[in-house]
């Protein structure tokens, strides 16, 4: 495959931000133009501070006493403590170091069990009894993609009102059952997916299951409901107004997707959608998506396989398998160059620079050898955009890299917030990272500490039912095999040997500075002259 990523920069800068008041220190005070000392005077009473106040400092000088002090205030020697033993006296054990553990621990990822429903979904199952919790994932293969053009929001708009009652129990009735089972129940809804789950206690799951598969199947999106969820959702839209970075990422999916695309739309959606989309339309997008033939159900936990088909299928009787609407989606653009895209903010002192490209799917062979080579340049606070922009430079608190694989798709981003007047500089030093990584230029111990993070993060990354079950999930989502985390740190280890290249050679392929870089390749000093004229233009 001969694609190649294509970067850019996407930069939020203040003009204002840059500018700097350079104000000396006022003139010191000479003797001739002291003002006279005061008289002295009876000092004057300080009113009480308000509650919560800590008092005002005082100034560190003793007070003048005059006169000699009441017999009562003179303070006599007390006579000599008999020293206290310690509360806690320290053990010998202490001082001595820990022996080593009998056993190494071993950790195996796990592989589901793969059952099917009577409605024809697909169940995955890990067992996990260390504790008595029950994780629920059901993932949805269609979610913001199934956006229609003039309804940007509306599968998020979705995801946050179907836990808002059901036709036959109240947002409140619903609330206080899942609150009396101690358990947690919500939704979401991403690019090409959408999500609900469950976390509940094993002795509960019949309970919490039901309430679960009746929100599945049978929210009631009554308007009182949705009004106050559309409320939170123009709240929240209009915060995002003031997040540099949420601004930044919208600016970059509609470079990366084109503005037609549902993904190349702001994230949940913009006022005037969110105000106009009805009860009806959010019902009608629920009966068109959320059914069994479009979803996965993951479960991890304190759970036996066959009582967990059982209650599955026993819950999710009335979920009948629906004909799917084939989505015709605009394709992306042919990013052909490289572009700078700025806008301003003009109350903001940072700005955040993006550097994104279209990347390839989840399932690519070029996938695991590029997540290895990117910890070294952005996805590690050690790697080299980190230490050179913050560390180095100090244009940023971080900057970071990141690939994001999709079922179809990808992308590739290097981020971070940046001081304003150093946003030009900033952009130079992202194109030399770049450039860099971009040759093939990766240590042998770089990709040594990367393999190794990615090994000794998997146990972390699947710590918790929530955790496992998601990520079963996520592999049916994205087309790779249910072995893939267990056969992960073998494949991982494999590229210490002579296939040592094979990061290189992805990083090297597939994330160049520019494509046909003869030609079109927009080197170090373009970015500074480009990026200054931006904020030259923005200082006018």
């Amino acid at each position: 495959m001969n694609t190649r990523i294509l970067l850019l920069a996407v930069v939020f800068a203040c003009a204002g931000g840059t500018k700097e008041t350079k104000e000396g220190p006022p003139p010191a005070a000479t003797a001739q133009t002291q003002p006279p000392a005061a008289p002295a005077a009876e000092p004057a009473p300080q009113p009480a501070p308000a509650p919560g106040v800590p008092p005002p400092a005082t100034t560190g000088e003793k007070p003048v006493v005059t006169g000699t002090p009441p017999a009562a205030e003179v303070q006599k020697p007390s006579p000599a403590a008999t020293p206290e033993p310690p509360l806690m006296p320290d053990e010998p054990f202490r001082a001595e170091q820990p022996r080593p553990l009998a056993v190494q621990p071993h950790f195996a990822a796990p592989v589901p069990l793969q059952k099917k429903l009577k409605n024809g979904a697909r169940v995955l199952i890990v067992e996990n009894h260390q504790v008595p919790l029950v994780a629920v994932d059901i993932r949805f293969f269609h979610g913001v993609d199934a956006d229609p053009a003039d309804r940007p929001g509306l599968a998020e708009f979705v995801a946050d009102t179907v836990d808002e009652g059901t036709k036959t129990r109240s947002a409140e009735k619903f609330a206080e059952q899942v609150e009396n089972l101690a358990a947690h129940l919500g939704a979401g809804a991403a690019l090409e997916g959408s999500s609900a789950h469950l976390n509940c206690l094993s002795e509960t799951l019949p309970d919490a299951l039901e309430l679960f598969a009746d929100m599945i199947q049978n929210p009631a999106f009554r308007a009182e409901d949705v009004e106050r969820v559309r409320v939170l959702r123009l709240t929240g839209l209009e915060q995002k107004r003031a997040n540099l970075g949420a601004l930044a990422s919208d600016e970059a999916d509609r470079i990366l997707f084109g503005p037609e695309h549902p993904w190349g739309k702001p994230s949940g959606g913009t006022p005037e959608s969110v105000a106009a989309i009805t009860p009806a339309e959010l019902t009608a997008f629920h009966a068109r998506w959320w059914v069994p033939n479009n979803a996965i159900i993951s479960v991890s936990g304190d759970i036996k396989p066959a009582e967990i088909v059982q209650l599955l299928n026993e819950k999710f009787a009335g979920w009948k398998a629906k004909p799917l609407p084939k989505l015709e989606l605009p394709p992306f653009p042919r990013l052909a160059k490289r572009n700078i895209d700025a806008l301003e903010k003009a109350t903001a002192t940072q700005s955040q620079v993006w550097v994104v490209g279209q990347l390839f799917k989840a399932s690519d062979p070029d996938a695991l050898p590029l997540r290895v080579a990117n910890l070294p340049l952005g996805g590690m606070f050690t790697s080299r955009l980190n230490m050179n922009l913050r560390e180095k430079h100090g244009y940023s608190y971080g900057v970071r890299s990141g690939l994001s694989l999709m079922r179809n798709s990808g992308t590739f981003a290097a981020s971070g917030a940046i001081i304003a007047r150093n946003t030009v500089e900033a952009v130079a030093e992202y194109e030399n990272e770049l450039k860099k990584f971009s040759d093939g230029n990766v240590s042998e111990t770089e990709l040594a500490n990367a393999q190794e993070a990615l090994i000794r993060g998997l146990p972390a990354s699947l710590e918790t039912n929530d955790a496992v079950s998601g990520a079963m999930s996520n592999l049916v989502s994205l087309g790779l095999p249910l072995d893939y985390y267990k056969t992960l740190p073998g494949r991982i280890a494999s590229h210490r040997g002579a296939d040592r290249a094979e990061p290189r050679r992805a990083g090297k392929a597939r994330s160049r500075p520019g494509h046909h870089r003869a030609r079109t390749r927009l080197g170090a000093e373009d970015v500074r002259i480009q990026v200054g004229e931006v904020l030259a233009r923005s200082a006018r």
